[in-house]
């Protein structure tokens, strides 16, 4: 009767973990509270629904769990060395520690009918941020000052950042919900939202970061489908897209001089004012003045901020809580070791995207490996709670479709 009754208890807690992962897809874009309490709700039904030896073996035979589990390793392992105080190095891995989202997803074996569900979640909350973000754009809904969004800008829920590197993604996610649609006026709908979600990151949120992601995601698109013609292709359709979006759209103009006028007025040794792309230049440089003086183990990890502010506050430059860079924080946190590893996971996704049932789901693979890996160049995406959380989930729940047993390609 125990046994009977511990079984049990895991089946309903199994269950729970699954329409949680399910709540947390369609949190993610909207709420940072419920994303908090439902991540400890999915942790502690992963740990009452038991299969411990299914679920380790699920995990060392998961390249991407297993690069995931030593990335974040060598994170903690950082915080053994360094110049960061406690208080900082226990703050920065706890930053870090969703990362373990991922080998518990893969762990939990989930079901093709499960992994639709929580897709279908994600593509509806960022359904209807699209939706309101149209609104606002028409200055019909209300401004929120607290984000700065307002119909000249109008993201929703996120900053214009976030905003609109969710929606790059969420222009591929609904293309693909359209490509695997067998019902004529849903994939009507799909495409539609699909091309509105690209007119809404081009034309009229100023997110500088998600046009180099819906960049990024065309010419996988294109890649995949026609080889490396396809990539020409994709270039020529970018050159035509984005010289429309140039001229027609105002928002897009400004960002696009703005950027190219901070670029070449940057002056290293003059701290820049008001000017985003000019503090990410200054950071840049400043960080890869640390690096260079600690390439192989970094400063430590937590400990970029004193380091940062030991060579730059006498000047006077800002001391920023990061370099706005992922591979620039991750070197210069625990060194050329914890770039490549960094760089590995990254590798193993794409490679273990070909391992992944269903071709819709293999180029969500990649998707989200690109939308990622360009994201990092300009924000430090795994520290970033929404982005953090957005490829941590996503990732767990699409590689946990991998067949242990089926052969790896390239």
């Amino acid at each position: 009767m125990r046994s009977l009754a511990i079984h049990r208890l895991q089946a309903e807690a199994r269950r729970v973990g699954g329409w949680t992962t399910t709540a947390l897809g369609f949190t993610i874009p909207i709420w940072v509270v419920a994303d908090s309490i439902l991540v400890v709700l999915l942790v502690l039904c992963w740990a009452v629904c038991g299969g411990w030896r299914e679920k380790f073996h699920r995990i060392a035979t998961n390249p991407v769990a297993l690069s995931t589990l030593l990335l974040f390793g060598w994170i903690l392992a950082g915080s053994l060395w360094g110049i960061g105080s406690i208080e900082d190095r226990m703050l920065s891995v706890k930053k870090y520690a969703d990362l373990l989202l991922i080998p518990l997803l893969i762990s939990m074996a989930i079901e093709v009918r499960e992994r639709n569900r929580m897709i279908m979640a994600l593509a509806a909350s960022l359904a209807i941020t699209l939706l309101l973000s149209l609104v606002l754009g028409l200055g019909v809904y209300p401004i929120r000052g607290d984000v700065d969004c307002n119909a000249s800008n109008p993201c929703v829920f996120k900053k214009h950042t976030t905003h609109n590197v969710l929606m790059a993604f969420g222009a591929l996610l609904f293309a693909v919900l359209a490509w695997n649609s067998s019902n004529r006026w849903e994939r009507c709908g799909w495409v539609g939202a699909s091309c509105l979600a690209v007119g809404n990151v081009l034309l009229m949120v100023q997110g500088r970061t998600g046009y180099v992601v819906l960049a990024g995601v065309v010419v996988l698109v294109f890649h995949i489908y026609f080889g490396w013609r396809g990539i020409l292709a994709a270039f020529l359709a970018l050159c035509i897209s984005f010289s429309t979006a140039y001229q027609v759209s105002s928002s897009f103009h400004e960002r696009v001089r703005l950027a190219v006028s901070a670029v070449t007025q940057w002056n290293p040794n003059i701290p820049a004012v008001d000017d985003p792309i000019g503090w990410r230049l200054e950071y840049f440089y400043h960080t890869s003045e640390i690096i260079h003086d600690h390439p192989l183990m970094g400063v430590g990890t937590g400990g970029f901020v004193q380091a940062y502010r030991a060579r730059v506050e006498h000047a006077g430059f800002d001391v920023p809580p990061h370099p706005h860079n992922q591979y620039l924080f991750i070197l210069v946190q625990v060194g050329v070791v914890g770039l490549c590893l960094l760089l590995w996971l990254f590798v193993q996704q794409w490679r273990s995207a070909t391992r992944v049932e269903g071709a819709h789901y293999r180029l969500l693979a990649r998707g989200v490996v690109v939308t990622i890996a360009l994201g990092c160049l300009f924000n430090p995406f795994l520290v970033d709670h929404t982005e953090k959380l957005f490829y941590c989930w996503f990732s767990g729940l699409i590689y946990s479709g991998i067949d242990s047993h089926a052969g790896e390609s390239t």
